[in-house]
């Protein structure tokens, strides 16, 4: 008689693998999103609605600060632990997983480079979920190459003045502040023509004059996250906004991108697992009811295939997790990871609505849902190809 693992089984993490505290919070995390029950899911899905309310529901948790110290409201996690948070969220696609992911994004950058007042000012309340913080780096004109942005600073007086816009900002309909990386004016040195040594990070509120919420965005896949452009319309910031030091904003947005593709990487992961979670269900009720064999009608190997595309994901995933852990965070091994799990969410989603056919159509199921979402994977913070260019010249180095 044909076995099959059940879907909680085959998402369990090896114990050996990950310590108490880590597999606590895979277990809290799993927990909260079977609570959603999936008529919610499906409903922010298609009518693109954001869910302040679970947002704020996971910061209780402890989910929202999860890797940062208590000293500023953090739960002191491990990065191995957030990951097996988001590979969980993706497998159920809960409604806030990457605006949850972006938070922590954002709150990176305000740990290593801001003053204390900085993080007093923002660390805490984001980790309560008072405050959901977004990042402002893609524009029109500029995605992977962060040296060819146009926004604009200028310092006047004890204010910087910024103009430009950024699109596909996620969360950015609903969130409270932002990270917002701009080119200073006047700061390029002579040699430097692109003037990559001029972009500065900047904390820009959601109140500041002269910042407004522009189009918002019905996209394919990732809905529900109040994905939207932001315009600065001579927006004055204030002097002590400033993160990090005067054209530093790429070392900025940088180091804080090499975390976040490991993050991006544990939410394909959850994707994929997800969409093979509903292949071996479907499977696995087809052979009850007589309509396929102990073979699988053939599929046997395609099955096998895709879960080792699913646990390879995983190893690399969490290798570059427990890097950053360690102090050790690897562009190289973070580029990898999500090259390589976000590649495996688009197969297993695909290769899962074809095993189980029609069906798969059925928003119930999550497994079209997933597919559109997974889509995304190979494109935000860093395209594949980019990332596989980065790879390549490390190699080579």
């Amino acid at each position: 008689m044909l076995e099959m693992p059940t879907p909680s089984s085959a998402t369990d993490p090896e114990p050996c693998l990950y310590s108490q505290a880590e597999l606590e919070w895979q277990r809290k995390a799993r927990a909260f999103a079977e609570a959603i029950p999936v008529p919610e899911i499906v409903a922010c899905d298609r009518e693109n609605t954001f869910r302040r309310d679970l947002f704020e529901a996971a910061c209780r948790q402890g989910f929202g600060a999860l890797p940062f110290p208590d000293t500023y409201g953090g739960a002191g996690g491990s990065y191995v632990s957030f990951c097996l948070v988001n590979e969980e969220f993706g497998r159920r696609c809960v409604p806030i997983m990457s605006s949850l992911g972006v938070h922590i994004l954002c709150q990176e950058p305000v740990y290593r480079f801001g003053t204390e007042e900085q993080k007093r000012k923002y660390l805490v309340p984001s980790s309560s979920g008072k405050y959901l913080a977004a990042f402002g780096l893609t524009e029109p004109g500029a995605g992977s190459d962060t040296a060819a942005l146009k926004t604009t600073a200028r310092l006047a007086g004890d204010r910087y003045i910024l103009n430009g816009t950024k699109v596909f900002i996620t969360s950015g309909g609903a969130a409270d502040y932002f990270i917002v990386m701009a080119r200073l004016e006047g700061a390029g040195p002579d040699d430097d023509p692109n003037g990559a040594r001029s972009i500065t990070a900047f904390i820009v509120e959601r109140g500041f004059p002269g910042f407004a919420i522009g189009q918002k965005f019905d996209l394919l896949g990732m809905r529900g996250y109040a994905t939207c452009e932001i315009v600065f319309n001579d927006c004055r910031v204030p002097k002590e906004n400033i993160l990090g030091q005067p054209g530093a904003g790429r070392k900025v947005a940088l180091s804080s991108l090499a975390k976040g593709r490991v993050t991006i990487a544990a939410q394909c992961v959850g994707w994929a697992q997800g969409a093979l979670d509903g292949a071996v269900r479907h499977l696995k009720q087809a052979h009850d009811a007589g309509l396929v064999d102990d073979n699988l009608n053939g599929l046997a190997y395609l099955l096998g295939e895709l879960g080792i595309l699913v646990e390879s994901a995983r190893a690399l995933t969490l290798a570059a997790a427990r890097a950053i852990d360690r102090g050790e965070s690897d562009s190289l091994l973070a580029a990898m990871a999500k090259v390589q799990a976000s590649d495996a969410a688009m197969r297993v989603a695909s290769e899962a609505i074809s095993i189980v056919g029609p069906d798969g159509a059925n928003p119930d199921l999550l497994l079209e849902r997933i597919f559109r979402d997974a889509k995304a994977g190979p494109i935000y913070e860093g395209t594949n190809q980019i990332q596989r260019l980065l790879i390549a010249r490390q190699l080579l180095k």
